[in-house]
């Protein structure tokens, strides 16, 4: 991959592995170390992800035929 592309994809798992701080429970001792979240911003489809998504299947579906392509 590009590596301008790998920096925003390993920037965009990065957030996504955090949770956000409404999944932290601030009584619990218990350190919450990755999201359980489904979506961007929580568990309900909002419109950034729906904004991404399109953009992640031409990822997913162009890269592997440029590597067939280019050997």
């Amino acid at each position: 991959l590009p590596r301008g592309l790998t920096k925003a994809l390993k920037k965009l798992d990065d957030y996504l592995r955090n949770p956000l701080p409404e999944e932290i429970d601030a009584s619990s001792t218990e350190v919450e170390k990755v999201s359980k979240r489904k979506f961007l911003d929580g568990d309900e489809l909002t419109l950034a992800d729906c904004n991404l998504l399109p953009k992640l299947h031409v990822v997913k579906e162009d890269f592997p035929l440029r590597k067939y392509l280019h050997h």
